[in-house]
């Protein structure tokens, strides 16, 4: 793993957790001005800006998308790829994407590296989500969009198909029910309340020059679902050109989505499906497209995360904060950092099998339990003060290893706590698929 992307997880470690209290966060990525909408004259309003308030007849904007999600709590902020000729990618690993919930993958169709791909996924897998969407004129060809895509979508066990298709995704035709299973009963489509027949119901929604994706089944212990059907062939991402076509499968979706690791990531079909109102083909305003904008956005923000319960606090009112930041999968690494303890003190991790709640004398509630005989330190934290006591733990998850869970949890022995014996962090789960 490089330096700078090391770095990266150690500033998602340290930062991740300050965000637990502050209003979800969206980072839509637009490609760049010129780049966009090669079927339609290369306008720049193609690439679906958030700020595009536009509802006149044919409009690409997302800016009724962006106060959607406000109006929902979110913050909601853009960023833009490099101008043409070049096209040229955000440079990801500049961003701290921690203090983001969701990263939508929207009109960009720049070529990604593989270390901005890495970050991307140990991003989602720490506990972030994201969306991609994808369309013909989002780029200056066919396979721009979906190719820019691509890179990130391998590691997720999907594939992202060109443009191509005009159809209405319906409950009552029956296209939640993929391979006889009913799929509508998923938070995206019956709503955070998971009851169907209830107000937040998606029961159809529709595009125009859809882009569905589809489920590979190449990479083990990743398990994308579809949960709504693509109902028209499917156009190839598969030449420099316009692709070859192929009928729908069960593995192709209008709507797919998955959880890796402590994060989401979800595919939907179209762009048109979000467009201000009067918007080309179709908009918010048809049939549960809002409806279903709303669900999606806030089953992706919702993503657990590696974090569960509460610490007890120790001098100064300062309770100690644990956090993981990397993907728990064999061969890579991860981090583990306690902060906001007290600097000078000793302290130490315990590892245990399952998660707990068990109250200790000290007023403090053991997290993890059996325990392990495997205990991180004792160590004397670098720092000083109350609130000031940090340690950095990181290491490599061997090859070959078998699937585990791990929850840990973090002591510190601190006279100034309430108990007068020690405080204690949240607790972190460590899960190798």
């Amino acid at each position: 793993m490089s330096r700078q992307l090391l770095s990266g997880l150690v500033l998602a470690l340290l930062a991740g957790q300050a965000q637990a209290d502050t209003p979800p966060r969206v980072l839509f990525i637009r490609g760049g001005s010129g780049t966009g909408g090669f079927l339609e004259g290369g306008a720049d309003e193609q690439l679906s800006d958030i700020h595009d308030t536009s509802t006149a007849p044919g409009n690409h904007g997302y800016a009724e998308l962006a106060a959607l999600l406000a109006a929902q709590g979110f913050v909601v902020e853009q960023v833009v790829e490099g101008p043409a000729p070049a096209g040229l990618p955000v440079d990801l690993l500049a961003i701290d994407l921690s203090q983001y919930d969701v990263v939508v993958f929207g009109s960009n169709n720049a070529s990604y590296p593989a270390a901005a791909v890495d970050w991307v996924v140990s991003y989602v897998c720490s506990g972030g989500s994201a969306l991609f969407i994808s369309d013909a004129n989002w780029g200056s060809d066919w396979g721009d969009a979906p190719s820019s895509d691509q890179p990130f979508l391998d590691r997720f066990d999907l594939v992202m198909n060109q443009d191509s298709g005009v159809y209405v995704v319906s409950r009552a035709a029956g296209d939640f029910v993929i391979g006889g299973i009913d799929q509508g009963g998923h938070p995206i489509l019956a709503g955070p309340d998971g009851v169907v027949g209830s107000a937040d119901d998606v029961n159809d929604f529709d595009g125009e020059g859809v882009s569905p994706a589809t489920v590979t089944h190449v990479l083990p212990g990743v398990e994308p679902f579809v949960l709504a059907k693509a109902k028209a062939n499917i156009h190839l991402n598969d030449s420099a050109g316009s692709g070859s076509f192929k009928p729908p499968g069960l593995d192709d979706g209008s709507l797919v989505a998955l959880e890796y690791g402590a994060g989401r990531v979800a595919c939907c079909f179209d762009r048109n499906t979000f467009f201000n109102l009067n918007g080309a083909g179709t908009s918010l305003h048809n049939g549960d497209n809002t409806q279903l904008a709303k669900n999606l956005f806030l089953w992706l923000a919702a993503a657990p995360g590696p974090t569960y319960g509460t610490g007890c606090p120790g001098s100064g009112g300062f309770t100690p904060v644990l956090s993981l930041a990397g993907c728990a999968q064999p061969g890579a690494t991860v981090a583990i950092g306690l902060t906001n303890a007290l600097g000078g003190a000793w302290a130490a991790l315990l590892l245990g099998t399952g998660q707990a709640s068990l109250p200790l004398p000290s007023g403090c509630t053991l997290l993890t339990s059996p325990l392990l005989p495997i205990v991180v330190g004792p160590v004397v934290l670098p720092g000083t003060g109350p609130g000031g006591g940090q340690l950095l733990v990181s290491g490599t998850i061997p090859p070959g290893v078998g699937s585990a869970t791990i929850y840990i949890q973090g002591f510190v022995l601190d006279p100034g706590s309430p108990g007068g014996k020690f405080a204690a962090s949240n607790g972190v789960v460590l899960t190798v698929p």
